[in-house]
C-alpha cells in the first residue's frame, strides 16, 4: 500500500497507529484514515464462534515466510527476489489447479518500470558558458569540467543545448507570500538588477536557480521563518520551471552552501517522472562572474538585495549563453503481473465471460529508498503485511475456490507488481486488460491483511456497488468481525485503478501499525490466525459475487474529505498512472468535484492551468498552490487529438 506526497508515490505514518495513505485527488492531499468520518464499525454478534483451521494457517505462515524473506531482497523492482517470487506465485497459483496460461500462454502480463539513472560516459556530458565577444572580436567561453564545476542531475533529460541563459533568482512562485522570482515587470534594486523584466523571459531559456530560499535565517520569514518552507525543496523549483516552459534548469548553492558542493547525481530525483530537459547544478563562481559582467555586482549582491526586501532580482543575462550536452543513462525493468484464472460455467442470466478480479500487490520497497518511513536506512523492507500477506491470502482464497469447483463468473487472480511505484501494475491492466472491463462485474482487493488486532477489520469500497454494503454487513456478522467502512473506491492501492474504469470494488484492510515501510515489518508479527478468518469471508464474498444473479450496478461515491489542513484548492482528479504522455493524465474525475463541474473527465490530458504549463504531476501540483478556493482557472486539456479550454472553479483546500 502507498500514498502520494510531493506528487511522488510515497507512503507515510501520521502518528502511532494510525495510517494515512495519501491520494491526490483534485490537487489536494486526502488521506484516507482507516475510520470515516460518517461510519461507525459495525460490531459482530458476541455470540459468534470463530475456528481457526490448522492446514490453512500452516499454509498462510509459510507463504507469507517465504515471500518476506530475506532472499526476497524486499521485493523490490529489479531485485532477483522479486523475479523469483514472481515465479513462485505463478506456481503457487497453478498448483491450486488454475488455468495460468493466461497471457501469450503463460501467466506474466509484462511491463517496464524505470529503476534508476547514471550519468552517461563523461564524453556525453560536457557544459560550457558562452559570452559576448571580447576587444578581440571573439566570444568569451568559460569551460566546466564534468563533477568539479558542474554535474548533470538525473530529474532531467538528455541531449544538446544552446540556450541563452536568465538569473531567476530562488525560482520560486508564491502567491500568498507576494514574491514571484518569475514575474514580469521585477523592479530593481539599488540598479542590481534590470528595471523592468519582460513577461515570458524564461521561456525557452536555461534558468540559473538558486538553491533553498530568500531569508532562510529570519525566523519571521513569510516562507516558514528559518525552517525549510515547500518552496525550497528541489522539485518544486523544477515544477515550477517546467511551468514557465524553460529549456533547462541550472541549479547554483546559495550563499549558506560555504563549501559550494555539486549535489549527489541523484538528489533531485531519479528522472521517473520522465522530465526531457536538461538539469545540472554549477559552481557559485561561473554564476559570479557572468552576473558581475552583466550587472556589476555580483552573486552575493543579488542574494542580499532579495533577503533585505524580499524583491526578486531575475533577469536577462544579455550576450551570455549555455551550451553542451548531458547525457543521463536510465535502467529499466520488465516488471509481470501474475495472472490464473478459474473459468465460469454461465448460469441463466450469467454469461461465463462475466468475470470477478481478485488482487493483491507482491513487490515492495527492496532496500528502502524515497518510500521508506526509515528515511536513509538501507536495509531490506521484508513487506511481511504490505503485501506478502495479501499476496499469501490471495493464493488461499484461489486455493478454496478452486477446490469448490468452478463458478458461474469467471474469477481472475492477479498479484500485481508495481504499486509501490504508484500502481503501475493495476494501471498497466486496467488500461490492457486480459478480460474486457465490460465483462468485469466488481474487483476484490487484498491489500495489508496481516495484523488484525481482535475481530477489526476495515473494508473500503462499500458504496461503489449495488448490493456492495450489504453483503460486507453479512458476510462480516456471519464470520464474527466488528468492521469499519468507507463507501468511496479511490485510495492509495490497486482498487483504484479498477473503480477509474468504473468497475465497483472492495479492499480489505486490517489496519496500520508502527512497522509500515519500515524493515521491521517482518513475518514474526503477523497474526495467522485472522489471515484464516479473513481468507474465509473473502472467499464466500467471492463465491457470492461470482454466483449472484445480478452483477452490482457501479455507483459513483462522491469524494470526502478525509484530512484536514491542506494547503492546496480542492480540484477532484484522478491520475492516471499507466498513461505515459507529456501531460497530468486523467483516469476520471470525482464526482461533484471542480474537474467534474468544469466538465474534466477521465481520458483528458491536463496541458496547462492558468499561465502554467503542465508536463505531470509535479507541475499539476505546483500549478495548482498559486490559486486558492473559489478562483476560477482555465484547465486547458488534450481530449481527441484537439485542445480543450474549461473553466474550473476551485475548492476549498481539503
Amino acid at each position: 500500500m502507498h500514498g502520494i506526497a510531493n506528487g511522488r508515490m510515497v507512503a507515510k505514518v501520521v502518528g502511532p497507529g494510525v495510517r494515512s495513505g495519501v491520494w491526490l485527488l483534485a490537487g489536494a492531499l486526502l488521506t484516507t484514515v482507516v475510520v470515516a468520518e460518517d461510519s461507525a464499525p459495525v460490531a459482530a454478534p458476541a455470540a459468534v464462534a470463530v475456528p481457526v483451521e490448522g492446514p490453512s494457517r500452516d499454509r498462510l505462515r509459510t507463504m507469507v515466510e517465504w515471500l518476506a524473506s530475506p532472499q526476497r531482497e524486499g521485493r523490490g523492482p529489479g531485485t532477483g527476489g522479486i523475479d523469483r517470487a514472481a515465479i513462485w506465485v505463478a506456481g503457487e497459483l497453478a498448483e491450486t489447479g488454475l488455468e495460468t496460461r493466461v497471457v501469450a500462454d503463460e501467466p506474466f502480463q509484462k511491463f517496464p518500470i524505470t529503476l534508476d539513472a547514471k550519468p552517461g560516459p563523461d564524453e556525453r556530458n560536457h557544459v560550457e558558458l558562452v559570452g559576448p565577444p571580447g576587444p578581440d572580436g571573439q566570444p568569451r567561453v568559460i569551460p566546466l569540467a564534468l563533477n568539479t564545476d558542474f554535474t548533470p542531475l538525473a530529474a532531467g533529460g538528455s541531449g544538446a543545448f544552446d540556450l541563452p541563459l536568465v538569473f531567476a533568482g530562488y525560482g520560486i512562485s508564491a502567491p500568498a507570500e507576494k514574491y514571484d522570482d518569475y514575474a514580469p515587470g521585477t523592479p530593481a534594486a539599488d540598479g542590481a538588477a534590470p528595471a523592468a523584466v519582460p513577461a515570458g523571459f524564461a521561456k525557452g531559456a536555461a534558468v540559473i536557480v538558486l538553491r533553498q530560499e530568500p531569508q532562510k535565517d529570519d525566523p519571521h520569514s513569510v516562507f516558514n521563518g528559518n525552517q525549510a518552507s515547500q518552496y525550497a525543496a528541489l522539485t518544486r523549483k523544477i515544477a515550477n520551471a517546467s511551468e514557465h516552459e524553460v529549456g533547462a534548469v541550472v541549479f547554483c548553492n546559495d550563499a549558506s552552501a560555504s563549501d559550494d558542493a555539486l549535489m549527489r547525481f541523484n538528489r533531485a530525483g531519479n528522472g521517473s517522472d520522465g522530465r526531457t530537459i536538461p538539469i545540472l547544478q554549477i559552481k557559485r563562481q561561473p554564476v559570479d562572474t557572468i552576473l558581475t559582467a552583466v550587472r556589476g555586482t555580483g552573486l552575493a549582491a543579488a542574494e542580499k538585495a532579495i533577503d533585505e526586501s524580499l524583491t526578486p532580482q531575475s533577469g536577462l543575462l544579455d550576450g551570455w549563453r549555455i551550451r553542451g550536452e548531458i547525457l543521463v543513462e536510465r535502467r529499466e525493468t520488465q516488471a509481470r503481473n501474475v495472472l490464473a484464472v478459474l473459468e465460469g460455467t454461465g448460469a441463466e442470466g450469467i454469461a461465463p465471460t462475466e468475470t470477478v478480479v481478485v488482487g493483491a500487490h507482491y513487490d515492495h520497497l527492496g532496500f528502502g529508498g524515497s518510500e521508506s518511513a526509515a528515511p536513509g536506512v538501507e536495509a531490506i523492507h521484508h513487506g511481511a503485511d504490505d503485501n506478502a500477506s495479501g499476496t499469501a491470502l490471495l493464493i488461499e482464497v484461489a486455493r478454496q475456490l478452486a477446490a469448490g469447483g468452478r463458478l458461474p463468473r469467471r474469477v481472475l487472480f492477479v498479484a500485481f507488481s508495481g504499486e509501490e511505484r504508484g500502481l503501475l501494475g493495476s494501471a498497466h491492466y486496467a488500461a490492457n486488460p486480459v478480460i474486457a472491463l465490460t465483462d468485469t462485474v466488481a474487483m476484490v482487493n487484498l491489500d495489508m491483511v496481516g495484523r488484525m488486532e481482535g475481530d477489526k477489520l476495515i473494508i473500503h469500497g462499500t458504496g461503489t456497488g449495488s448490493g456492495l454494503d450489504a453483503l460486507v454487513d453479512r458476510l462480516t456478522a456471519a464470520h464474527g468481525f466488528s468492521v469499519t467502512k468507507d463507501p468511496g473506491g479511490f485510495g492509495p492501492s490497486d482498487h483504484a485503478s479498477f473503480y477509474a474504469k468504473k468497475i465497483p470494488v472492495l479492499h480489505v484492510f486490517s489496519g496500520t501499525h508502527g512497522d509500515y515501510h519500515r524493515p521491521t515489518d517482518t513475518a514474526e508479527k503477523i497474526n495467522y490466525d485472522g489471515m484464516v478468518r479473513i481468507a474465509r469471508m473473502v472467499t464466500d464474498a467471492v463465491r457470492e459475487l461470482a454466483t449472484a444473479a445480478e452483477r452490482p450496478a457501479y455507483i459513483e461515491v462522491a469524494s470526502r474529505t478525509f484530512a484536514r489542513g491542506g494547503d492546496r484548492p480542492y480540484f477532484g482528479s484522478i491520475p492516471d498512472f499507466g498513461r505515459t504522455a507529456k501531460g497530468y493524465a486523467l483516469s476520471g474525475v470525482a464526482k461533484d468535484s471542480p474537474a467534474a463541474k468544469g466538465g474534466l473527465q477521465g481520458g483528458d490530458l491536463v496541458v496547462r492551468i492558468g499561465d502554467s504549463a503542465v508536463t505531470g504531476l509535479d507541475d499539476f501540483d505546483s500549478a495548482l498552490r498559486k490559486y486558492k478556493g473559489g478562483d476560477t482557472v482555465t484547465v486547458v486539456v488534450e481530449r481527441d487529438g484537439a485542445e480543450v479550454s474549461l473553466p474550473v472553479t476551485l475548492g476549498d483546500p481539503r
